[in-house]
């Protein structure tokens, strides 16, 4: 069994024509009636802390006893952690009785930094609609606050796990994560985290995020089906692009392939990547005038915006021959403004189907009077496959999560690794002018080909 937004009230609406999108919103609410929320409850206010016990007149224990009981505690017993992790929890009155999936959704939303509150604050409203979309009215959504910190996230993950929670959605950026996840271990609730930084992951965290590496190696097999087997590198020195840089190197190396050629540059001004990029075409024109080969066949380009922009036109400047070249892409490329980048004409890259996430962006405007953020999708498909993960025997919620055949929501397809990281169905598009194409569509379960 496996969650599939396709087949969902949402999802059956891929087939609808665009004016049935713009006309109709799939609640029964009229226009004009309130919009019905999820049962979406705030975080309990802390408890106050037990008083100190004067242990003055207690016998000393034995360090072999103390060495063992901390052992078993640190190493509970299966019988313990299912009653541990199938116990009662926060129940609102009109849920009382009920079979309740409790999901706690950990995010930042009192971070100092307003583009994280921004952010959290449209995750929350996501997911809150995957409650009310759902068939059944047995998911309770706990809302808790990490405050875009560690401590704040062991904390949120602590007060959650008191309070029922069987899974945890969260928390967003990868140190929380990881704060999350170690705080959640010792009860075995899994944690789904929405970070890209998969050094996170595993040992009960799973990743639920579009991580550069999937995208790397995505664009790389794909070109490497096409015949494609000598790449060149050039990026950024940022994290960014030393993440892409790796993985782009075991990628080619995944497929037989060769990297023949890397240049880096500091910054996303102009000025600092004119003189890596010169060497870089001075060097491919010594090859090719030397013997007429052409020593790379294909670059990838990791920007986005206006260093994507500049950095693309610069190769074919220097050399002409190189316009000749694939150039690659990730994620960043999905920009309108891109599509208008004359240099980047027949480029491709790797991303995400578009229609399930049309849908999703039209029914959240209509749900909301605004757009959703970019990572608000993340938060309405955690909802469902959290609600399925849960719901069941609490010792297999680990075992439901890497289930092979995957989850379909609004972003496409997506399976769980063991180690925790996704394996994201990505489709390949081509930049055309002013838009870009599907040439290689997203697989949409686990036995279409693009896996």
């Amino acid at each position: 069994m496996k969650f599939d937004w396709a087949k969902s009230k949402r999802g059956a609406a891929i087939g609808l024509t665009a004016a049935l999108l713009l006309g109709a919103c799939a609640t029964t609410e009229q226009p004009g009636a309130p919009i019905r929320r999820g049962p979406v409850v705030p975080a309990p206010a802390p408890q106050a802390p037990a008083p100190v016990k004067d242990t003055k007149a207690e016998p000393k224990e034995d360090p072999k006893v103390a060495e063992a009981k901390d052992k078993d505690e640190k190493e509970p017993k299966t019988d313990e952690i299912k009653t541990f992790a199938a116990r009662d929890g926060l129940t609102p009155p009109h849920m009382a009785g009920r079979d309740i999936q409790r999901l706690a959704l950990l995010l930042p939303f009192s971070s100092p930094n307003p583009v994280l509150r921004e952010e959290a604050a449209s995750m929350l409203k996501a997911a809150e609609m995957a409650v009310f979309d759902r068939d059944e009215a047995d998911v309770l959504l706990i809302a808790m606050d990490t405050g875009g910190n560690s401590s704040g996230a062991k904390s949120a993950t602590q007060a959650a796990i008191k309070n029922g929670a069987d899974v945890i959605l969260g928390p967003l950026l990868g140190g929380n994560v990881k704060a999350s996840g170690s705080a959640a271990r010792r009860s075995r609730t899994p944690v789904i985290g929405f970070s890209t930084d998969q050094s996170v992951a595993g040992n009960g965290v799973y990743l639920l995020s579009f991580p550069p590496e999937a995208e790397v190696e995505r664009i790389v097999q794909y070109a490497a089906d096409q015949g494609l087997q000598n790449f060149a590198y050039f990026g950024p020195k940022s994290g960014y692009g030393r993440v892409v840089e790796s993985a782009y190197g075991r990628a080619v190396r995944s497929v037989g392939g060769d990297v023949r050629a890397q240049e880096t540059y500091s910054g996303s001004d102009i000025t600092a990547m004119q003189g890596p990029a010169q060497k870089l075409a001075t060097d491919f024109n010594a090859k090719f005038e030397q013997d007429g080969n052409r020593p790379f066949d294909a670059i990838i380009l990791p920007e986005g915006g206006t260093a994507l922009r500049s950095v693309a036109p610069l190769l074919t400047y220097y050399s002409s021959e190189m316009s000749l070249v694939q150039k690659l892409g990730t994620g960043r490329w999905n920009d309108p403004e891109a599509a208008l980048e004359p240099a980047l004409r027949g480029g491709i890259f790797a991303g995400p189907a578009q229609d399930g996430r049309n849908v999703f962006n039209t029914d959240y405007n209509l749900t909301y009077n605004a757009q959703p953020s970019r990572l608000a999708s993340l938060a309405y498909d955690a909802v469902n496959i959290g609600a399925l993960v849960s719901d069941g025997d609490p010792r297999l919620r680990g075992t439901r999560l890497i289930d092979p055949e995957g989850f379909y929501g609004v972003d496409g397809f997506v399976r769980f690794r063991p180690d925790g990281t996704p394996q994201r169905g990505l489709a390949v598009y081509e930049v055309k002018a002013g838009r870009f194409d599907v040439i290689d569509p997203a697989p949409k379960s686990a036995q279409d080909p693009g896996l």
